[in-house]
């Protein structure tokens, strides 16, 4: 296998934790001497995305499900040019689809290709749904949506899920579709490139506590009881929050009626090289993630990162949060919406920075055995090559 295309109906790169596992995974193996392009919605012909949307602002007046699914099919549209374009002009080995849009974008212009792996890093349906109220399970539009997702699943023929649990709902879900005997399915988990990576600052007692939260800003990701934690902790315990989102107006809100400007940094989305940066002042990592919708945390990639610097970290009891960090060894948990808990953790490895390092070092050594970058890209050849059977 020499060349491999990665097609994401996100922008690429962005600070999200899917455009992260491509650019690791594009790390493992360009180390493994394969050549890796993507096709992201960047390159989408944005004046005809923007012109398509515009067309579709009458669809508000029957609401905003049907506005937003309407929107969709024009970005959807916009973006089958852009990778129609990359395929015809190069030829590939393998073509590996990051969400399920891509891959019912490619079951329509290469219903017949037969090297079409599809990698799933959360569950049918969900990504439409994530930041949209209006869609939810049991809307029409919404089941519209998902029912165009599972499309991805007649040209692929391996399924990669990013943990066991999204492992689980894809067996299940290529069962109710009836393409089990064709579509394996296979867990490879989240992974980093733990070479871009440096040991967090040492700290001494009594030195301020600089806590990263790195995270999208939507519900599941749970940043408001970090915030909602600096109330339980010491003043010299300061969270820093990268990223962007629609929770962002609820979180500025909080920390300006909570008098908490001095004891909460908001940086907004930054790019790699800028979240790398901040990395080497901070000193702990929180994930709060909570369950929304019955759905839970994957292995996430934030977490990892946070662990790969030798941080302490406190995480959400939930998920792969539970399955990735050893409360006590290598990390913290607290229950989900617990702020006080987490404040407590938080508190803890302010209180304790020698037990904290050793906890951090646990932490930098798991992730160097069980989440490397190199390891993944293997496994994923493997896959690629038909040499693993999945399940």
């Amino acid at each position: 296998m020499k060349r491999i295309l990665f097609v994401t109906y996100d922008a690429y790169p962005h600070e999200g934790g899917k455009s992260t596992h491509i650019k690791y995974l594009i790390d493992g193996l360009t180390e493994l001497r394969i050549k890796c392009d993507v096709v992201s919605f960047n390159d989408a012909n944005q004046m005809e995305n923007t012109a398509g949307k515009v067309l579709m602002q009458p669809c508000k007046l029957f609401g905003k499900d049907c506005y937003l699914y309407y929107r969709l099919q024009v970005g959807k549209a916009a973006f089958r040019k852009a990778v129609l374009k990359k395929l015809k002009n190069n030829n590939y080995d393998m073509i590996s689809a990051q969400d399920a849009i891509s891959g019912s974008i490619l079951n329509k212009i290469a219903p017949d290709c037969n090297n079409i792996s599809l990698t799933m890093h959360t569950y049918f349906g969900l990504e439409n749904g994530l930041d949209n109220s209006a869609l939810c399970e049991g809307n029409k539009y919404y089941d519209r949506m998902k029912a165009e997702e599972l499309e991805a699943l007649q040209c692929a023929h391996a399924v990669i899920a990013v943990d066991e649990r999204i492992e689980k709902h894809v067996v299940e879900t290529v069962d109710a579709v009836g393409v089990a005997d064709r579509c394996k399915v296979f867990c490879v988990r989240n992974f980093i490139n733990t070479n871009a990576f440096e040991h967090c600052p040492a700290r001494s007692e009594n030195d301020t506590l600089n806590v990263i939260c790195v995270r999208r800003l939507v519900e599941k990701n749970g940043v408001i009881y970090a915030v909602k934690a600096m109330e339980h902790c010491s003043d010299k315990v300061r969270l820093h929050i990268v990223g962007d989102g629609p929770e962002m107006p609820k979180i500025q809100e909080y920390v300006k009626n909570g008098g908490l400007e001095n004891r909460v940094v908001l940086h907004g989305a930054m790019k790699n090289d800028q979240v790398l940066s901040l990395y080497k002042t901070c000193n702990a990592a929180v994930v709060p993630s909570i369950t929304v919708n019955g759905l839970q945390e994957a292995t996430s990639i934030s977490a990892l990162e946070a662990m790969a610097c030798s941080m302490p970290i406190v995480v959400s009891s939930i998920g792969g949060l539970r399955l990735l960090v050893e409360d006590g060894k290598t990390g913290f948990w607290a229950n989900e919406r617990d702020s006080q808990e987490i404040g407590s953790k938080l508190q803890w490895i302010f209180d304790h920075p020698g037990e904290a390092t050793q906890i951090g070092a646990n932490a930098r050594q798991f992730v160097e055995k069980h989440h490397s970058h190199l390891s993944a890209a293997k496994s994923y050849l493997n896959i690629f090559s038909g040499n693993n059977t999945g399940k």
